[in-house]
């Protein structure tokens, strides 16, 4: 129920997203070439150039990018599913940290070097919600994925925490000379080939 829960939060999120025209920013990525080109060899450049590109286009969609990975997700794709989710969320998450950070600094009045205060700046303006909407969608989709890893990670630990009781199980049954059905749980002799109730076959 959980994880139908977030999953169904997390289009809630993306719908709002899009009627919210809320959409990532071809010049953050840009910004972003600009600021790393001095510390990137040459023979990374076209790579991570590459990447970046792929980046862009996939935040640029915003909303739909998010309908899309839910969509992956729900056809078992769950790894794909996430990674485009949490890149098509990434621009509304860092626009949430950005207007954070600036009001923060603003209001306390922190010094930062003006070096540091003229990226902050310039990143800030490249961050807009075109609505209300734009940005509860954002933060909507963001706090579903967020729910939705933590639901994939109890599922995963119950089910692990299921196969070492039912191995428990079995070797208990080995050692006590019985066994049981997987199918309907009759207690069965340990040599048996086949379960005398329902006619489940073992070999």
């Amino acid at each position: 129920m959980k994880y139908k829960f977030w999953i169904l939060l997390i289009i809630i999120g993306g719908i709002l997203m899009i009627v919210g025209s809320a959409i990532g920013s071809a010049a953050f990525y840009q910004y972003l070439i600009i600021l790393a080109d001095p510390y990137i060899g040459l023979e990374f450049k076209p790579l991570v150039t590459a990447i970046l590109t792929v980046l862009e286009y996939i935040a640029f969609y915003g909303g739909y990018s998010v309908l899309v990975g839910v969509f992956l997700i729900l056809i078992k794709f769950n790894k794909l599913g996430s990674i485009i989710i949490t890149i098509a969320t990434s621009f509304g998450l860092l626009g949430l940290i950005i207007y954070g950070a600036t009001w923060i600094v603003g209001s306390i009045g922190i010094p930062l070097n003006p070096t540091w205060q003229t990226v902050l700046d310039t990143i800030y303006s490249l961050f807009t919600f075109n609505s209300g909407m734009a940005f509860a969608g954002t933060a909507i989709a963001v706090f579903g994925k967020f729910g939705l890893n933590r639901a994939e990670k109890a599922y995963e630990e119950e089910a692990e925490e299921a196969i070492e009781a039912f191995e428990k199980e079995e070797s208990s049954s080995e050692n006590s000379g019985t066994k049981f059905c997987p199918d309907c749980g009759a207690e069965l002799p340990a040599y048996a080939n086949f379960c005398n109730k329902c006619g489940k076959n073992f070999d």
